[in-house]
């Protein structure tokens, strides 16, 4: 279907070319360099670095970077040509997007049949990721991006391809019907939808009370409430056309003259590696338990995002040619692969619990498998597809009779090659030798609620406790003693209750049931002098929460544990405890989390479950010891 634009919304862009014909946007390999850096952010967040905790931010670079080059395809289409072809807009989309993807569910579909237990959730994301509905499909199945437990889905990351496709089915047809009134009112419909979605997430937000107590995955996952990273893009592309005033062949356009067009360069350098440096230093500063990043901070960054998108789409500046160079520019062709890729890669094999080396040598591994799937991915899939590899075959296939074997042949192998490139890693990261035996003994439990259900792997390795414990008094000491937790302290319920202390845990607690067991206990009057709370090892805490608990018990002892949990939370909750705890004399901090670190054999293979000969008794003895007179 193509749309006849009118030829006034054409007449109020003035161009310099001398046919009055507006420039096309050239290939700028600047933004390759941004999608490098985008992609960047992301896969290291993943990998679990402590240091990149706003690395998932690298989407919304994505998102900026998608609106605007979506938006002006559309525009220098309509502008050049009077109309706008949907049909050839959605084939080169789908020429661009569709064969990477294609892969990746072909191998996930192999993941199925190799690992029954993962095979029923991927047959409904595979479906959704079909559709280019993950994101939706997520928000139905009641699944968290940020607390991860256990194995996460496997395809969970297509969420924003999910609201990318989205907004490429509904906005081109958008700026079609704005592009009446003039390239402007683009501008300005984008940018009113922009703040629309800003305030949608932030109400949204603010009446679920995210993203502290409660998980955010709502508004991070919706179409409605995360789409202002697309639109400020959008808005940005009706506004800022940067080669038009440059042509291919280097030289000055004589209507700007040369001293202003290099000041303006310089002045959009300038802006953009400050920009730069914001978007880096919000990708370690930026957490996603950070209250302004759903009240507004999202919109905040897709305009910073915006800026050095901006600065290196202008051919004229030094900063586009510096981000154009390898090794950025290699990664950023590759950077859909890599992120299509990274996910399911990292997902099946965990440190200690898939895969039985160390952390270092299985970040090495990793990366080498991601960069290696997507080298072959873009170069024997991607590319061929995009260079008519699809249309020749077909015209093959109805050739006459004697060529159409042949082709159907090729074809079918081609087929095949999907196959066994996605397969080979798959079977790779299963060879890689796995972690222990199965315990015999207490299973460990899901740690949250909110996202899978299935239980962690197990293993019994022989503990080997580098730090002892001291010795348990005599119940007598303590008093009377009250413990309250999750499935870390009912791993140790029946070592606790042993040793004089009566325990009240139950799996996947949030540290907000635990107020309401203490204000229970405080009106009935049935706490105990001592009061033993072991909360946060399922999602972040809440600062208000944690302040009305340490009032609640100000006429008793309260003995705060904090976390050893291998989650993206763990650094917030201990850093939390750690400033509130010492602002109330009656109340004391005990350091769970080195003693769990020194003692690794205690666990079983997640890292956060107890086990039988060692860290239960462990657990028990040091809670005991701590909390005497």
């Amino acid at each position: 279907m193509t749309v006849t634009a009118p030829r006034p919304a054409l007449a109020e862009q003035r161009s310099p070319r001398p046919d009055a014909t507006p420039a096309r946007m050239p290939y700028l390999g600047g933004l390759d360099g941004v999608r490098a850096i985008a992609v960047a952010g992301v896969v290291v967040y993943h990998l679990g670095a402590p240091w990149m905790r706003g690395g998932f931010l690298g989407v919304d670079v994505f998102f900026v970077l998608s609106g605007y080059l979506i938006t002006t395809i559309v525009l220098d289409e309509v502008e050049r040509t009077g109309g706008f072809s949907f049909r050839r807009f959605y084939v080169r989309r789908a020429r661009r997007l569709l064969p990477a993807l294609a892969l990746l569910l072909v191998a996930m579909a192999g993941v199925a049949v190799a690992m029954p237990g993962e095979a029923a959730e991927l047959r409904g994301d595979i479906a959704a990721a079909a559709a280019y509905g993950s994101n939706w499909w997520q928000i139905y199945a009641d699944r968290s991006y940020f607390e991860m437990v256990s194995r996460p889905p496997l395809l969970q990351h297509l969420w924003s391809l999910g609201i990318e496709e989205q907004f490429y089915l509904v906005f081109p047809l958008v700026v079609v019907l704005a592009l009446r009134a003039g390239r402007a009112r683009v501008g300005q419909v984008a940018g009113i939808l922009a703040l629309l979605s800003t305030v949608a997430m932030a109400v949204l937000a603010i009446r679920t009370s995210a993203p502290v107590p409660n998980d955010p995955s709502r508004v991070y996952f919706g179409t409605d409430t995360h789409s202002m990273g697309l639109l400020v893009g959008a808005a940005m592309a009706a506004a800022w056309t940067p080669w038009r005033t440059w042509d291919r062949a280097g030289s000055w356009v004589r209507e700007r003259g040369r001293a202003v067009r290099r000041f303006e360069a310089g002045v959009t350098d300038v802006l953009g590696v400050l920009a730069l440096l914001g978007v880096v230093a919000a990708f370690v500063l930026v957490d996603e338990f950070s209250d302004g990043l759903y009240r507004g901070g999202f919109l905040a960054f897709s305009l910073l995002a915006a800026v050095l998108v901006g600065a290196v789409a202008d051919p004229a500046g030094l900063l586009g040619r510096a981000l154009g160079r390898q090794p950025w520019r290699w990664l950023g062709e590759r950077s859909y692969g890599i992120y299509l890729w990274h996910w399911p890669v990292v997902m099946l094999s965990r440190p200690g619990v898939d895969v039985d080396l160390s952390p270092w040598l299985v970040t090495i591994l990793r990366l080498t498998v991601v960069l290696s799937l997507a080298e072959l991915s873009y170069r024997f899939v991607e590319l061929p597809v995009r260079r008519g590899a699809l249309g020749r075959a077909v015209a093959r296939v109805r050739r006459p009779h004697e060529d159409r074997a042949r082709s159907v042949l090729r074809v079918v192998a081609g087929a095949v090659a999907l196959v066994v490139v996605g397969g080979v890693a798959t079977a790779a990261l299963a060879q890689v030798p796995r972690v222990g035996a199965e315990a015999a003994s207490w299973q460990p439990a899901p740690v949250s609620s909110t996202a899978s259900q299935r239980a962690p792997a197990s293993s019994t390795p022989t503990p080997t406790p580098v730090q002892t414990a001291p010795a348990a008094p005599v119940p007598e000491q303590v008093g009377t003693v009250s413990s309250i937790g999750d499935s870390v302290m009912l791993g140790a319920a029946a070592d606790l209750t042993a040793r004089g202390v009566v325990v009240d845990a139950v799996e996947s607690r949030q540290f907000g049931a635990m107020l309401e067991l203490v204000r229970a206990g405080v009106a009935a009057g049935t706490l105990g002098h001592t009061v033993i709370v072991h909360g946060g090892t399922n999602g972040p805490i809440d600062e208000a929460s944690l302040r009305e608990l340490l009032e609640l018990t100000r006429d008793r002892r309260v003995y705060l544990v904090n976390v050893h949990v291998p989650r993206t939370w763990a650094d917030y909750n201990n850093e939390l405890l750690a400033r509130v705890t010492p602002e109330y004399p009656h109340a004391h901090l005990l350091d769970w989390n080195t003693l769990g670190t020194a003692n690794r054999a205690w666990f079983f293979s997640d890292d956060i479950h107890l086990q039988a000969g060692g860290g239960r008794e462990g657990y028990a003895d040091w809670l005991v010891a701590s909390i005497q007179p």
